[in-house]
């Protein structure tokens, strides 16, 4: 019974780590696909976003089992009717990350079954994508070039952090197999980010302002890399990441 308690929240915690930050019901792609799991900028000249995202995130205070630290696997693919992260997100048929199916959410975004939060994301590895193709979309059997980060660490989070001041956030050391480092700082709906391969950040009291009290704010920070493939006429960005997120009230 312990071990299906755990499970459930598990499950929650996924559902709460992807959609955390979405307007509610919003279709909006990028709303859909940049949630709370941070994700650089879209290429401009992006047809589709394929994104494999290992999570560390420490369970809210509000849980039966709070402030433990959870690895969670996580999946997303987004395929638009125009260039850029632009226009309406199309079905593609079926899509997988390394034999586990996506399933589709509102607006057609594909994401991993919520139960399904080990999906063999291990650091150090390539990925193998598999889309079946429709909508102007041909099959794509494709296994990436880049490699899964390492897992990324945060040194310094509290549980809390004050607007009327700086905050620097700190990583116990930059993962191999990046690109860049990606910081977030967010209440909810609103989100502050920077992008430096350092291990260490300061957001000023002038940017945090913007940000609401609320005691269920969440501090990240990603490392990624990226690689864009050519597939039908149609350029596919696929992500490897790691994740590191921290629950925290904001005041």
């Amino acid at each position: 019974m312990k071990s299906t308690t755990l499970n459930f929240w598990i499950a929650a915690l996924f559902a709460s780590v992807f959609i955390f930050g979405c307007d509610g019901g919003s279709n909006d792609p990028d709303s859909i696909s940049q949630s709370s799991n941070p994700l650089p900028a879209t290429p401009g000249d992006a047809n589709a976003v394929l994104a494999a995202i290992k999570v560390k995130a420490n369970t809210p205070v509000a849980v039966p089992v709070p402030g433990i630290d959870i690895l969670i696997d996580v999946a997303s693919a987004n395929f638009y009717s125009g260039s850029g992260g632009t226009g309406s997100l199309v079905s593609v048929g079926n899509v997988s990350l390394n034999d586990y199916n996506l399933t589709t959410v509102g607006g057609n975004s594909y994401i991993n079954n919520p139960t399904d939060v080990m999906l063999s994301l291990n650091s150090g590895q390539t990925n193998k994508w598999n889309v079946a193709g429709a909508n102007g979309f041909t099959a794509i059997n494709h296994t990436t070039a880049k490699r899964m980060p390492g897992v990324v660490s945060f040194t310094n989070v509290g549980e809390e952090i004050s607007r009327s001041g700086n905050v620097t956030l700190t990583i116990q050391a930059i993962p191999a197999n990046i690109d860049n480092l990606l910081w977030v700082i967010s209440d909810g709906s609103k989100v502050v980010t920077k992008e430096a391969r350092a291990t260490s950040v300061t957001f000023s009291s002038a940017e945090l302002n913007e940000l609401k009290s609320t005691s269920t704010g969440i501090v990240q920070v990603a490392a990624y890399n990226t690689e864009g493939k050519d597939f039908g006429g149609k350029k596919i960005y696929f992500i490897n990441e790691t994740v590191d997120s921290k629950f925290v009230k904001i005041n």
